[in-house]
């Protein structure tokens, strides 16, 4: 996928023109691209919900630092998937506080337990360098799921893929639905 560049980027004067039409694009292209457990949703990065993180930053922040707009175009475009590769968000939804506050010691390795599975094949995600401790410490974790020629396309060929948590305190699993799978199934190249 191709990477965002500095004359992909509004300035916030620009982008409170645009931000109503442009939160409901985005909210649109996230609820297709999102899948649910019981405890995790999952969703699949592109660019389009990428540059408008960025973009986000830099309107709420009301950044104008040339310096701190690189900072964020480096940052973010290493969320950008690469060739045969998906990166994806995890969030942790336990929506009541309390609750999530005593499973946090209960979740601690999720973010080493997530995997795609097709047909007979299964790849295990890769999570983000540098976030991993001996506590979890947030609830939104950054993986990727990269793929070999061979896997990518078994991929291609499958008729169905979840989404899955082998954790010792949280195995769960969810089918990606058919028009995400085909759609991820194109940007597999």
């Amino acid at each position: 996928m191709e990477k965002i560049r500095r004359g992909d980027l509004f300035t916030p004067e620009q982008y409170a023109k645009i931000l109503t039409e442009e939160r409901k694009r985005i909210i649109e292209i996230k609820k297709e691209r999102r899948v649910s457990s019981r405890t995790f949703s999952y969703l699949f990065e592109n660019r389009d919900t990428i540059l408008n993180q960025i973009n986000e930053m830099i309107y709420v922040e009301n950044v104008h630092d040339e310096n701190e707009i690189e900072h964020l175009l480096n940052t973010y475009n290493q969320i950008v998937p690469d060739k045969n590769e998906f990166s994806i968000t995890m969030f942790i939804e336990i929506p009541d506080e309390q609750i999530l506050m005593k499973e946090m010691k209960r979740l601690v390795g999720i973010e080493d337990s997530v995997y795609l599975a097709f047909g007979d094949n299964e790849l295990k995600a890769i999570p983000e360098e540098g976030r991993s401790t001996e506590s979890l410490e947030s609830t939104l974790q950054y993986l990727r799921v990269k793929f070999s020629m061979a896997d990518a396309e078994k991929f291609r060929n499958s008729k169905n893929a979840f989404i899955t948590t082998k954790h010792k305190n949280y195995g769960e699993s969810a089918q990606i639905p058919e028009k995400l799978l085909e759609e991820l199934k194109k940007e597999i190249y």
